[in-house]
């Protein structure tokens, strides 16, 4: 059972890949997808388990099965009792809380009854800070087409095409860049300054979001220069969202 549910995820995954490098052939620019793992994978659970007075174990264990440690140092004064309350509040309010939005939510959701309820809040938040700062691996991201920006007269500058390249090995500022706005569907176009990220300042980015049943799965999109040929890659990415929407969904069913 297990090899054939992992044949199948292998299939989905090379038409993903396959995906990104049409659409990369298709308009001569970097094209970025997130896979379905990217938004979906959530927080099941969080432990912080003490190894000494100075020291703790923090463990997460995500929607996938995937476990996380980290070391972590407990802040002074802390008792076992706060760090308690703390884990107890954490998987109170961000279980099933997906990976990538752990930071942000940790902060609006989080930190105002913590404030309330707990003594050493400033030093629990930054211990919690780094507790959940593992970075996530690329799986679920699929890139083509990156040097194609070798090729634009606008990114002959090194150190401009270096912040870009290293901005796409970024995961988590791929998936703030890539995730739609709240309340916002179809295809989203950012040009220039409009995107969040200084090193694409100087780009375009369009993206569009694949779906199942009205539940958005995953983004796709097109970075490329501000002078892009609009109206040809906004229509080769709808054709091409909408293909994969269907695909993905004779799939799942």
């Amino acid at each position: 059972m297990k090899s054939f549910f992992a044949e199948k995820l292998n299939v989905m995954e090379q038409m993903i890949q396959h995906t990104a490098g049409i659409l990369s052939q298709m308009t001569n620019y970097t094209s970025i997808l997130l896979g379905p793992e990217v938004f979906h994978t959530s927080l099941r659970h969080f432990q912080l388990l003490p190894l000494h007075d100075h020291q703790a174990v923090a463990i997460i264990v995500t929607s996938t099965g995937q476990v996380e440690n980290k070391i972590v140092s407990i802040p002074p004064g802390v008792s076992v009792s706060e760090l308690e309350q703390v884990v107890n509040l954490l998987n109170k309010k961000l279980v099933n809380v997906p990976l990538y939005k752990l930071k942000t939510r940790l902060y609006t959701e989080l930190g105002e009854e913590m404030q309330r309820h707990i003594a050493h809040y400033e030093d629990l938040m930054s211990m919690l800070d780094i507790a959940l700062n593992n970075e996530p691996d690329q799986r679920g991201i699929y890139l083509s087409g990156t040097t194609h920006m070798l090729n634009q007269p606008e990114f002959k500058d090194v150190d401009k095409v270096r912040d870009i390249f290293e901005l796409l090995e970024q995961t988590p500022a791929l998936m703030k860049l890539m995730a739609p706005a709240p309340g916002e569907h179809g295809i989203q176009v950012r040009i220039g300054t409009e995107n969040t990220h200084e090193a694409i300042s100087n780009c375009s980015l369009i993206t569009a979001t694949y779906s199942i049943d009205g539940k958005a799965l995953g983004s796709i999109g097109i970075l490329g220069p501000t002078r892009m040929e609009y109206a040809r890659v906004i229509g080769i990415l709808n054709v091409l969202s909408h293909d994969l929407t269907k695909l993905l969904s004779h799939w799942y069913k």
